[in-house]
């Protein structure tokens, strides 16, 4: 028997998919019945949360909390939520449900300190940065945020932008290790694929290769094997 899990997905839909699929890549089954039973809701009304924290457009809080509480409605016994910037309405979705909701944010700054990197460089959405959303649990673990230059933001942005637009294009992906090894990469002793479209499209033959041999996390499996533990009952 194990807990099911609801999945808070559509944000966006592409990174939503892909961290269902890696739960079922990384669950350790050998049939159909040995996988999690999950829920997941890929809304598409949800207000930008780009455009809200950066002052454009409306708060997709109260979208976020009826999504999180259809998901408990349907047997959902604990919550997972793979995206970064969604992270900035944890709190609001929490206090809305009954369930264990996973904080993304947290589980990487955890996994990060046990593999004892102290220079985490993020390679996230802008809001993601301008927020600090991973500044106060790294601060925790001692652990200092690296973030790219004006410039390789922009075209990071470009790229998660793509990937919302076009889907899995190998162009982005090529474009995206060469966006982590560029100079503000030398200031960090790992890199975090912390937006949850960049797992997507990283080529996972080029890691510790273009990434100048560096660590790199991607918040995706971390969140999936959480996820994986958390329904699994002994």
């Amino acid at each position: 028997m194990s807990k099911t899990l609801g999945i808070l997905a559509g944000l966006g839909p592409l990174a939503g998919a892909h961290f269902y699929r890696r739960c079922i890549e990384l669950t350790p089954a050998c049939s159909d019945a040995e996988h999690l039973s999950v829920v997941l809701i890929s809304e598409r009304s949800i207000p930008s949360r780009l455009d809200h924290l950066a002052n454009r457009g409306p708060s997709p809080g109260k979208a976020l909390v009826a999504v999180a509480q259809r998901l408990v409605g349907a047997g959902a016994e604990v919550l997972a939520i793979p995206s970064t910037t969604t992270h900035a309405y944890y709190s609001e979705i929490v206090a809305s449900v009954t369930v264990p909701v996973l904080n993304l944010v947290d589980l990487v700054a955890l996994e990060i300190s046990r593999q004892g990197s102290l220079r985490a460089g993020i390679v996230a959405t802008s809001p993601t940065r301008a927020y600090g959303l991973y500044d106060q649990a790294f601060a925790e673990y001692g652990i200092q945020a690296v973030y790219p230059d004006p410039k390789t933001q922009q075209e990071i942005t470009t790229i998660i932008d793509g990937v919302k637009s076009s889907g899995s294009n190998g162009s982005w992906g090529r474009r995206l290790v060469q966006a982590m090894g560029e100079a503000w990469a030398q200031d960090a002793d790992s890199l975090v694929l912390a937006c949850t479209e960049t797992p997507v499209v990283f080529p996972r033959d080029s890691r510790n290769l273009q990434t100048g041999d560096r660590q790199v996390f991607d918040a995706t499996d971390i969140l999936a094997r959480a996820a994986i533990a958390a329904c699994q009952l002994e």
